[in-house]
């Protein structure tokens, strides 16, 4: 009868899909046929089993896997290239490519992410994203280890053709639907029959319980992750057999829309029900052939995907447990930098020193445009303008707490607000930038209302989701023609500041960024800034001090969307108009890792991250940038928490430290960090001599 119980609404769910396929083909203009039907089904049969692989890895360890559409792209690539450049037989080239995936997941798991098994679930989190740009680096890179492109194609060994109108299948989509089920009945199986499976499920109820018990949770932990790399290499071989061999990785955004398409089925089945994200991923597989047959495009799929995540969500808010969303914790690990201690504000040393030290860079950054050539000042224009996104994320994330996928798609709100008022409109453009900064706040304000019921790593999806929904629709011209505005000029501000040359829009750049930090750094001393610190390092105390925490997480989202607008309306004019192809998904989550790379700490940890990416991004080409990226948010992670701008702290309190034993002055903050050992008397015997008998005294004891 529990069975029965079990399976019933499953059942009940294929069967309302089934009914909702018939009333789409009876309503429709095109109809829905058969054909198109079935070849959704092999499209999200290949979602479905990736699909799993995130499912138990956030069952195993409470995290999502924001490196699954990526995890199995590097031993895919491998097998195709074997299979190309070598002439390995398909089969053995497929067994290579599962087996390097197997050994990718053991890897990974065993070296990197239990280190961070006491951590946070957040910081694991930015740990899958770090390995997610890695992966997508390596995938890059593979192909080019061979001197020559391979020739050929990557296809099954059998010939079979069937016809289902107005689709021609090949044996390519009859292995997927072979395959793709035989591996969900076959794990189905294993987690609900043998000894480990058993042990993976009572893990995912409770870890601690479980290893109390004596149950292997990191051995199950290597197993989950073995299996989700090669469900996640199987789902990218057997698509490469459908559509061809391109280069497989998400440099380009796709593999950012894949997650995405995984994401909403995962979260459909609240993380842990197999059954119901298997028919969700297979129901938005379906959706998107249907999107394709009826419209020509798949945008209104990723359009709908935000919609549909956000109702996931909060529809099933209550199935996810109590430690899963308020337990995890916020960027508490990573230690706030200390101001200069007052002690030493006043002295010379410290204030010549420091003084000197801003007064330089700022007098490099202003005058930099009088000895690099334009092209150069125009680049360095846009790393400016990506470190004010980049402060405006650490706002968020820094201040917060909060993960965000999608601070570019608020930058290209700002942006395009701000074009379109200039452009077409012909706004002063000074107005028309202030009405940018204006609805880019408007914007984070409506995302973050429905966010903040959203804790933990889910307002990293639901910003993900928001960031490819605006890629592949907000910023369309074809969808939004009142909106893009592609083609501006330069303004003139207040009728005779020009900033038409890459100069001039350099030093418009270095300007907003001195404003900002300026601006950011005096609001961190105000009571609005100390309120979002002591929010985000125990809300709980925080509302026993009747600080409305609601208000103060949505004061965050509103300044950092303000901050992003003003940046995007920056950027709009310095590239003569907001350009499609400049604010995909990967964008933001290259700017998220600058703000990890700096440090969430300091606020001109920030800058220095955005240098640090861009840098990477300009010196090293194809996948070497992302490795670069991804690795860098790794080492930091594990060895400097803090970030670059730590590391650029810490030798400020040496320096600190000196001056202070140089005055002699007693500096507490300097020195409560520090074992102390107070000296012994004069007269103090040496606790290493062995005591004469005469030293030794009798206690008598009544």
């Amino acid at each position: 009868m529990s069975d029965v119980r079990r399976v019933a609404p499953h059942v009940g769910a294929v069967a309302g899909l089934y009914v909702l396929w018939r009333v789409l083909d009876a309503t429709l203009d095109r109809g829905l046929p058969g054909g198109i039907v079935v070849l959704g089904l092999v499209t999200g049969s290949l979602y479905a089993i990736n699909a799993i692989g995130l499912v138990l890895i956030y069952r195993a360890n409470r995290v999502v896997n924001f490196a699954q559409a990526e995890f199995g792209s590097v031993a895919a690539v491998l097998a195709i290239q074997l299979s190309l450049h070598w002439r390995i037989p398909f089969l053995l080239a497929v067994f290579v490519g599962l087996a390097s995936a197997a050994l990718l997941g053991l890897t990974v798991e065993s070296l990197v992410l239990r280190r961070f098994a006491r951590s946070s679930r957040l910081i694991l989190a930015v740990a899958t994203i770090a390995l997610a740009q890695i992966l997508a680096g390596l995938s890059l890179i593979i192909p080019l280890l061979w001197d020559r492109p391979g020739t050929g194609t990557f296809a099954v060994p059998f010939n079979a053709r069937f016809e289902v109108f107005p689709v021609i299948f090949n044996s390519s989509h009859l292995l997927v639907l072979i395959v793709v089920p035989a591996i969900v009945i076959a794990l189905g199986a294993f987690l609900r029959f043998t000894d480990y499976g058993i042990a993976i499920r009572a893990a995912a109820e409770n870890s601690e319980r479980a290893g109390l018990l004596g149950v292997p949770v990191p051995r199950l932990s290597t197993i989950v992750w073995v299996v989700a790399a090669v469900l996640s290499a199987t789902a990218v071989l057997l698509r490469a057999t459908i559509v061809g061999y391109s280069t497989l990785g998400s440099a380009s955004g796709a593999g950012t829309s894949l997650l995405l398409v995984l994401l909403a089925a995962a979260v459909i089945g609240r993380m842990e029900n197999l059954p119901r994200t298997v028919i969700a991923a297979v129901a938005l597989g379906v959706f998107e052939e249907a999107a394709v047959w009826t419209w020509s495009n798949t945008s209104i799929v990723y359009g709908m995907l935000i919609g549909v995540i956000l109702v996931a969500l909060l529809a099933q808010r209550q199935a996810f447990s109590r430690a899963t969303e308020t337990g995890i914790q916020s960027w508490r690990t990573l230690r706030e930098v200390r101001p200069i201690p007052a002690e030493l504000r006043g002295v010379p040393e410290v204030r010549f020193v420091f003084g000197s030290l801003k007064a330089i860079i700022f007098a490099a950054g202003a005058t930099l445009p009088l000895w690099a050539s334009p092209s150069q000042s125009g680049a360095i224009a846009l790393v400016l303008i990506y470190s004010i996104v980049a402060v405006s994320l650490f706002v968020l994330t820094g201040w917060a707490g909060h993960i965000s996928l999608g601070q570019f798609a608020l930058a290209g709100f700002g942006g395009g607000t701000t074009a379109v008022l200039y452009g077409r409109h012909d706004w002063d453009p000074f107005l028309a930038l202030i009405a940018g900064v204006v609805v880019a706040g408007a914007v984070a304000l409506v995302l973050g209302i429905p966010a903040l019921r959203v804790k933990g790593p889910f307002l990293a999806v639901t910003t993900l989701a928001f960031a490819v929904t605006s890629a592949a629709f907000f910023f369309q011209k074809r969808y939004l023609p009142w909106f893009v505005e592609d083609r501006i000029e330069r303004p003139t501000f207040f009728d005779r500041v020009e900033v038409t040359s890459d100069r001039a829009m350099y030093w418009m750049a270095f300007v907003g960024l001195v404003v900002v930090l300026l601006g950011v750094s005096a609001l961190r001393k105000t009571r609005t800034g100390r309120a979002l610190i002591a929010t985000r390092d125990n809300e709980m105390a925080a509302e026993a001090i009747t600080l409305d925490t609601i208000r103060m997480k949505l004061t965050a989202f509103v300044i950092s969307g303000m901050l992003a607008g003003f940046a995007g309306a920056i950027y709009v004019f310095h590239q003569r108009g907001l350009h499609t192809d400049a604010f995909g998904a990967d964008v933001s989550v290259q700017l998220f890792s600058m703000v990890v790379i700096g440090g969430l700490g300091s606020l001109p940890g920030a800058v220095l991250g955005a240098m640090y990416v861009r840098g990477a991004q300009f010196f090293l080409h194809g996948g070497w940038s992302f490795v670069a990226s991804g690795g860098g948010i790794l080492v930091l992670l594990l060895f400097m928490p803090e970030g670059l701008g730590g590391v650029v702290y810490m030798v400020r309190d040496k320096y600190l430290r000196w001056v202070a034993r140089h005055r002699e002055l007693l500096v507490p903050s300097m020195v409560a960090d520090r074992r102390v050992v107070p000296a012994a008397p004069p007269d103090a015997p040496d606790p290493q001599r062995p005591l004469e008998p005469a030293e030794v005294t009798e206690e008598v004891v009544a």
